[in-house]
Parts: C-alpha cells; structure tokens; sequence
C-alpha cells in the first residue's frame, strides 16, 4: 500500500467571514453585519470574490487534469461545498468531516482588541509557538488538526494507492497536512508561517505528486510539490515550478549546532 499518485488540496475561495476581517483591519470602526456573530463558522457563504476564485482553480484543474480525479473531498462547511460545485470538476463528492477548519474556540467569536483583553495569556503563547498554540476551547494544529489529517492519510494509503486525490478544504489544515507530507520541524513550519512566499491564499492549489515531473515515472512516496494560485499567479510558491521535497536528517554535530543557536537563560557556570 502507498499514498496516492497525486494528492490536491484546494483552500475554499474567500468567504464573507474573511472579507468582514479583512474590512475589520482596514476600517476599525467598519460596522460588522447583524447576525454575524449568530452564525455558527460551519455557514459562512462565499463572497462574490470566492465565487471568482473558484471558477478560476476549476479552469486550472480541468487543464491539469483533463481526465478527472478517482476520488473527490470536500469539508462538509458551506464556503468548501460551494467552492468544490464551482470548481465545475464533474466529480461524486464525498463530503468529509475530518477535513473541516481548525476547531478556533471561543477564539473565534472575538475581534483581535477583544481576544487580547479576554484571552490575555493565550494571546501570548500564540505569539510565542503559533504551531502548539491552542486557541480557547479549540485545537492546536501539532494535535487536532495534524491528528485529523493523519487518520486521513492512513485511509488514503489502505483505499488510494497510485490514484488521484482532490479535497477541498481550510488553510490552517493544508498547514497541518504540509507539515506531515513534507517531514517538516517545528521551526522549518515556523519559519514558512511567518514568510509571506508560503502563504496559502484562498483557492489556492496544493498538488503534493509520486510522479517525477522531470521523467513521468512514478517513484514509492510523493516527493514533489507545487503550489498554484489561478485567480493571480504572482501568490503561486516558487512561480508555480515543482519543488523536490528533502526530508532531512541530521549528524550529532548538526543537533548540536542547533540547539546551541537559543541561548541560555541561566549563566554557563561549568562546562558540562
């Protein structure tokens, strides 16, 4: 058994939750819309710009993949549903709990003036280690959510091996399956999350592949990644080029080395 040939995870387009945000931060005193706060985040509909950007990835995936995909996913919340119908793929989806958003709490009724005040000492430890951080009565990514996309894979090698996968789902959770797929560190993760080149922008296109671009053949593991943006090419990673993935290892020294780059609290009184 092994994993997929290729394996594509499509973020939803933006959502109305994303563009009231984004006015938000633009416009501090923006008057949020009545009921905004009622609406549980498994509802929130796409804004007309979503619509777009969906039109857009299915014009990029049906080039890509004219001949379809063997199996199709979606998050069940309504912003990933109308984007996989957009997407205009003709494909039997499966709607699938385990790739749904982040779980963001209580977190996630608040403004970020209203987190600080609330939430003062989990606001810190989110700025602290973004990737263990557990927002209130929600899931972290290093267990939630890397743990949801790990039952996933598991079911993708025993029923996909050699086929064709597409998801449609949320951003932090293709940073939790990057993190997986990839073999990533902690600080590797950390330092992509804070390098706007590795942002994953709605309707953006993760293709994780087994096949070498380079000679067509189809090697044991996916070890190649690319990662497009249809609606605006300038967001696409690496100008939309395939990337080898290299899953390091490291010599005694090279630990050494790193873990002597945080220095210490304490002053160094004997040498050990």
């Amino acid at each position: 058994m092994g994993m997929p040939r290729d394996l594509v995870m499509v973020r939803h387009g933006r959502s109305e939750a994303n563009e009231i945000q984004a006015r938000v931060k633009k416009a501090p005193g923006f008057e949020i819309p009545d009921g905004f706060h009622d609406r549980h985040d498994s509802e929130m509909v796409l804004a007309p710009q979503g619509v777009e950007q969906a039109q857009s990835a299915g014009e990029w995936l049906r080039r890509e993949f004219p001949e379809g995909f063997d199996h199709y996913f979606t998050s069940p919340l309504i912003r990933t549903i109308k984007t996989a119908g957009l997407l205009g793929l003709g494909g039997r989806w499966k709607k699938e709990d385990l790739w749904r958003e982040r779980d963001w709490g209580e977190y996630g009724l608040l403004n970020d003036e209203e987190r600080l005040q609330q939430f003062k000492h989990s606001h810190k430890l989110k700025g602290q280690n973004y990737w263990y951080w557990c927002p209130p009565g929600g899931e972290s990514l290093a267990s939630g959510v890397r743990l949801r996309y790990e039952r996933i894979q598991n079911t993708l090698h025993r029923e996909c091996d050699g086929q064709s996968v597409i998801a449609v789902t949320h951003g932090d959770f293709i940073n939790a399956a990057k993190y997986v797929l990839e073999g990533l560190d902690t600080f590797e993760w950390l330092a992509q999350e804070n390098d706007d080149d590795y942002k994953i922008w709605n309707c953006q296109i993760m293709h994780y592949s087994r096949v070498n671009p380079e000679t067509g053949k189809m090697g044991p593991r996916i070890e190649w990644r690319r990662s497009i943006s249809p609606w605006d090419e300038t967001k696409s990673w690496n100008n939309g080029e395939w990337v080898h993935i290299e899953r390091k290892r490291y010599s005694d020294e090279a630990l050494l080395t790193f873990a002597d780059s945080i220095p210490p609290l304490l002053e160094q009184e004997r040498q050990l």
